[in-house]
């Protein structure tokens, strides 16, 4: 397909694809799943440079280090002639480069911090929701030799023990978007959505 975007694996894709559908993006690109940050990130000059592409979008999580995951992406696209700047666009990052595929980049939660899709779904919770204050309570009184999580991983033990006490137990977060457990109208998902209109329309 001539406009892909490209993510890392089974929950981004389920998650921006509901987002996709409650916002109303034209279905004008396709969303390609590819197995994790290495993976996506070492095929990433042959998806530059496929036949016949228009648009490329990324989606990746930040992680730890939100400039150590911007270098390296930058790196790869840089193999197949796309310069990212030097920081991403806190509104959602859009490269165009003569001869090359129009590229944007989004980090996970929101181009300015740490973190991964998780914390982007927490901007979804409803604002004051009383239960998802108990769940992050019950996760940071964990005691430490108890934890079998790292510190990265806070937010997610915290939305998925937080869907766990849902009216279904344990929906994915995807079906949460799309059920409206999750709010996809909030500022955040307004601003991914936004960058999505302006990387594809």
């Amino acid at each position: 397909m001539d406009q892909v975007l490209l993510v890392e694996g089974d929950d981004d894709f389920h998650v921006l694809a509901a987002l996709c559908r409650h916002q109303g993006i034209p279905e004008s690109f396709e969303i390609i799943k590819k197995g994790g940050y290495e993976a996506l990130r070492d095929g990433l000059s042959n998806e530059i440079k496929s036949p016949g592409r228009r648009t490329l979008g990324i989606v990746i999580d930040a992680d730890q280090d939100i400039a150590a995951r911007w270098q390296s992406l930058a790196g790869a696209s840089a193999k197949a002639g796309v310069t990212l700047p030097a920081t991403p666009d806190p509104a959602g990052t859009i490269v165009e480069t003569p001869g090359s595929p129009r590229v944007g980049v989004w980090l996970m939660p929101d181009n300015r911090t740490t973190g991964m899709l998780e914390d982007f779904v927490a901007f979804l919770v409803p604002e004051g929701d009383a239960l998802f204050s108990r769940a992050t309570d019950t996760i940071t009184a964990i005691p430490a030799d108890l934890r079998r999580f790292s510190e990265i991983h806070a937010t997610k033990a915290t939305i998925h023990t937080w869907l766990a006490w849902q009216d279904e137990p344990g929906r994915p977060m995807g079906q949460a978007v799309t059920k409206r457990i999750l709010d996809p109208d909030c500022s955040q998902a307004a601003a991914f959505a936004l960058w999505l209109r302006r990387l594809f329309g």
